[in-house]
């Protein structure tokens, strides 16, 4: 395990408030999206877009209101798009442990599970996950998750998607102050800050973090409203594509606006529930950022 038993980014919440409208819109984009879950206890429901790689990313809706998914319903309130990244863990009550050894006001782990709609029945997907206090610092929340039934959500069917996509390449934070969020970031994961221009990266274990101020990002994804959201913020992402002409097709289909140049296909955040997106095949972030 990595520093604090964590492993990289598992993956991006974005929370939205018409979960069929915003499942519609991915699958435009050329996303396969999985039959719709409950987490019967949470009172939420999601659908999720799985990738190879081993990460993926989940449209979440609150049915009704909970204690745990508090933050969610807050963060709907102003606006829809990347709320929480749930982070890569083996053990998420050892992490727990360590985190809070470390001084980390890391949460009690909760254990929960969904059904989940497969040819022979459905079956359940177990998780157990750790929240970690810090929304001020990281710009959302942040969480463990434990995958116990791994075989139950990535499955063949559903990592295969029409726009190719195969994982998360980063995520995208946006701030005002790049240096101290990235710093947050770097103790979390223990590793070091990278600049990369106006760009500060931090490396995970899988997808890195980059973390950018407003101008900066205006240059990748130019008058984008979410680049209005207070600060910091989990602004967008950026996505591995195998073949970037069928993810350019696959956006054309969809009639979004696209934004084609250097090798990026950029979608704003307008037409994916607040989350800016960007499809690439060897990422640059001389591309987004200059």
């Amino acid at each position: 395990m990595g520093a604090h038993g964590i492993n990289g980014i598992d993956h991006l919440v974005i929370v939205v408030r018409d979960l069929e409208k915003a499942q519609d819109a991915y699958r435009r984009m050329g996303f396969t999206i999985s039959p719709k879950g409950r987490h019967g206890e949470l009172k939420s429901a999601n659908h999720t877009m799985m990738f190879g790689a081993g990460d993926y990313l989940e449209l979440l809706a609150i049915e009704q209101p909970h204690p745990f998914t508090a933050f969610f319903s807050d963060v709907l309130k102003t606006r829809e798009g990347i709320a929480a990244a749930a982070l890569k863990t083996d053990d998420a009550r050892a992490a727990q442990r360590l985190l809070v050894e470390a001084g980390y006001p890391a949460g009690e782990p909760v254990e929960f599970g969904r059904p989940v709609e497969l040819p022979g029945g459905a079956q359940q997907a177990h998780f157990t996950t750790t929240p970690i206090d810090g929304v001020s610092e990281w710009g959302g929340r942040v969480f463990l998750c434990q995958h116990h039934t791994p075989e139950v959500v990535w499955r063949p069917e559903l990592i295969q998607h029409d726009n190719t996509v195969t994982g998360l390449a980063a995520l995208v934070v946006a701030a005002d102050d790049p240096n101290a969020t990235a710093a947050s970031y770097a103790r979390l994961f223990g590793t070091a800050v990278e600049t990369r221009g106006p760009a500060r990266v931090v490396p995970t274990g899988s997808a890195p973090i980059v973390v950018a101020d407003p101008a900066a990002l205006h240059w990748g994804w130019t008058g984008d409203p979410a680049l209005a959201v207070p600060r910091p913020f989990l602004a967008g992402m950026v996505l591995t594509v195998a073949d970037l002409e069928r993810a350019q097709q696959a956006l054309q289909k969809s009639k979004f606006p696209t934004v084609v140049g250097n090798g990026v296909l950029r979608v704003s955040s307008a037409s994916a529930c607040g989350a800016m997106l960007a499809f690439a095949k060897d990422f640059d972030l001389g591309a987004l950022i200059p």
